[in-house]
């Protein structure tokens, strides 16, 4: 978890692996949900997955196996799409 948010503090591309499958991620917002579900909103640029490759995903916390940051790797401007205080996600640990 502190990675994530640290990743999002610094606007740092994440290498995750979720579900056994490896994704590369903008993370933008990490909290959990009215039913205390930790979750993480990120953008996913490169990797596998089980839908879209590319866009916006909504991931599990407990479905993350391992998370660390790409050096040199960071995201400079918000993705079009990006909602601040997300809908989802109503206790938030970190966002861009």
């Amino acid at each position: 978890m502190r990675v994530i948010k640290d990743a999002i503090q610094n606007k740092q591309v994440l290498l995750i692996l979720y579900k056994g499958l490896p994704r590369i991620i903008e993370a933008y917002i990490c909290g959990k949900n009215s039913t205390g579900q930790e979750f993480v909103r990120g953008y996913q640029i490169g990797g596998t997955s089980c839908t879209d490759d590319i866009g916006w995903k909504i991931l599990d916390m407990k479905k993350i196996q391992a998370a660390i940051e790409i050096p040199e790797h960071h995201f400079a401007k918000p993705r079009q799409g990006y909602v601040r205080n997300d809908p989802v996600i109503t206790t938030v640990y970190a966002q861009v």
